[in-house]
């Protein structure tokens, strides 16, 4: 077939793969689909003689490109195989760096560990190796559809926590991904997925399980079974509220110990100011001052701790706490201790350092308010009196009022 426009729009489908090579041009095919879909190709051997292998590269599609442009196309790479180059293979490598998990490399090392914060940046790079990766890795980036990453989320509905950080994984690695020339602008394929409802976990320590911590930990420390620098880490976040990574990642610098404060110029929610108890206090001056880091360990990358999770699990032994508490759960116990001292939730959120109300107001169930106390209060005078033996006889009607009635 000698290929012009006239000739290729009146190409009909079968209903099968047809192809037709160009007379006019050797090297120059189309391949039509089932439905009548037309894409140019370059056919070449690489290498001498016919049992070199034929390869087929694609350069276009009908009618984007014309004929005349395809020809072009086939002469350059024409010369490019008279020169000893594989444009097949070339296409392979380029293609490689296309795929999601090729652009995944750039957009760790551009973004994620540029700017995320550590703990995020562990979260997403196990997040990707887990679940993105397998699913996705081997697929160009631009062929990820909505209906790929539904299937994966949905894979994961077991595990709802985990689907929805690997939702909001995808969602800023697409965004990305469009910012940066990789997908068309408006392609995001996790727009219009919905996150699964997430059970939020609040367990509170008690008086009584915070004193078996403070006893364990002491036993502990005395018996050389822990860490003094860990025993310490938890006692602070017993004793602050901070959040682990916050705590471990604690500058010296960040310190006023005379004030009693603790300055993070960043943090889970930006900017903020951590007040420092006495207890705390005492805590800070006993450490020593070896590295810019309180919680130093020499060991890591970071410079600093990066988990108490193992000496936090031989406290919870110690201590014989049933159940399974996390680190985080300390937090929530400084956080109930407040509630239960009569500290407001607004001062509770301020100290914890809290952006929305909604995230405090979880706490309030925890102690009684003044209206409920009070209410509490007035019953059971009322209940006492019910335990009084009653008057003999009639009890005159004496009606009380209270001034200004």
């Amino acid at each position: 077939m000698k290929f012009s426009k006239k000739a290729l729009d009146g190409v009909k489908a079968t209903g099968q793969r047809q192809i037709f090579f160009d007379e006019m041009m050797t090297g120059l095919a189309i391949r039509v689909s089932e439905v009548g879909r037309i894409s140019f190709y370059f056919v070449y051997r690489q290498g001498r003689g016919r049992g070199a292998e034929k390869k087929w590269l694609f350069i276009g599609k009908h009618p984007q490109m014309t004929p005349e442009v395809a020809r072009l196309k086939v002469r350059e790479l024409t010369g490019q195989v008279a020169g000893g180059t594989d444009p097949v293979l070339d296409a392979q490598k380029a293609r490689d760096v296309q795929t999601v998990a090729g652009i995944l490399e750039v957009f760790f090392a551009e973004h994620v560990r540029a700017k995320l914060k550590s703990a995020t940046i562990d979260q997403y790079e196990r997040i990707s190796k887990l679940y993105v990766t397998p699913a996705f890795g081997k697929v160009d980036i631009d062929k990820v559809i909505h209906r790929d990453v539904a299937r994966l989320h949905h894979s994961m509905r077991d595990k709802p926590y985990m689907a929805n950080r690997c939702y909001a994984l995808l969602s800023k690695f697409f965004g990305w991904c469009e910012a940066n020339g990789y997908r068309d602008r408006g392609t995001n394929p996790v727009v219009g997925l919905e996150k699964y409802k997430e059970e939020k976990k609040m367990d509170f320590l008690d008086a009584q399980e915070m004193g078996a911590i403070g006893t364990a930990l002491s036993a502990l420390e005395a018996g050389g079974k822990i860490n003094p620098l860990a025993a310490a880490g938890l006692r602070m976040l017993l004793l602050t509220g901070m959040r682990l990574m916050e705590l471990l990642s604690l500058k010296w610098d960040y310190l006023d110990l005379e004030a009693g404060t603790a300055t993070l110029p960043q943090s889970k929610t930006g900017f903020k100011v951590v007040p420092l108890p006495a207890p705390a206090v005492e805590i800070l001056k006993g450490r020593p001052n070896i590295s810019e880091y309180v919680f130093t360990s020499p060991d890591a990358a970071s410079g600093h701790m990066m988990s108490l999770r193992k000496p936090w699990k031989l406290v919870c032994e110690t201590a014989e706490l049933s159940g399974r508490w996390r680190v985080h759960d300390l937090r929530h116990g400084f956080a109930s201790a407040m509630v239960n001292s009569g500290v407001s939730l607004p001062i509770i959120g301020k100290v914890l350092g809290h952006k929305r109300a909604e995230t405090t107001a979880r706490y309030a169930h925890i102690g009684k308010s003044p209206a409920q106390q009070a209410a509490e209060e007035a019953a059971a005078k009322i209940v006492e009196t019910w335990k009084q033996k009653p008057s003999k006889g009639i009890i005159p009607f004496q009606p009380k009022r209270a001034e200004g009635e």
